[in-house]
């Protein structure tokens, strides 16, 4: 596949195939590595507040999204648009992803030591970093 990026920047907020796998690629390394520290710190007892960390995900990524509904109805022209649809699939999946874990971990007792908890938590945590991560290319790409 040739991927050119200067024909990305030409177009003000155009999208691009290769920049919208690299914002997955980037995400999923990022939310593995995020959820990796994560989960050790839980099992080690170092992460205390763990049923914060899981309420303020699920507030996060249900603020994340309204804003980003928001920013598709209430945007400027068409090239903010394209950036918001073509990051759309990647948001979405961090979106609803964190909200789902974050609702499962926070309705746990999250105790560490037991092996359910702590992967509620490392996929809570891999889809927070994935929806932080894809936020960032979007608003790359609208500044751009």
């Amino acid at each position: 596949m040739n991927c050119n990026f200067e024909e990305y920047s030409t177009s003000g907020c155009g999208c691009n195939s290769c920049m919208k796998g690299i914002s997955a690629l980037v995400s999923v390394l990022g939310g593995l590595l995020f959820a990796a520290a994560v989960v050790l710190l839980f099992v080690n007892s170092l992460l205390t507040q763990a049923s914060a960390f899981a309420i303020a995900a699920l507030v996060s990524s249900l603020v994340y999204l309204a804003l980003l509904i928001g920013a598709a109805v209430f945007t400027c022209g068409g090239e903010c648009r394209d950036c918001i649809r073509c990051y759309l699939a990647v948001s979405f999946i961090g979106i609803f992803g964190t909200a789902f874990t974050s609702a499962a971990a926070a309705s746990l007792t999250l105790t560490a030591g037991e092996i359910l908890p702590a992967v509620v938590l490392g996929l809570s945590a891999f889809f927070f970093a994935f929806m932080i991560i894809s936020a960032f290319f979007v608003v790359k790409c609208l500044t751009e």
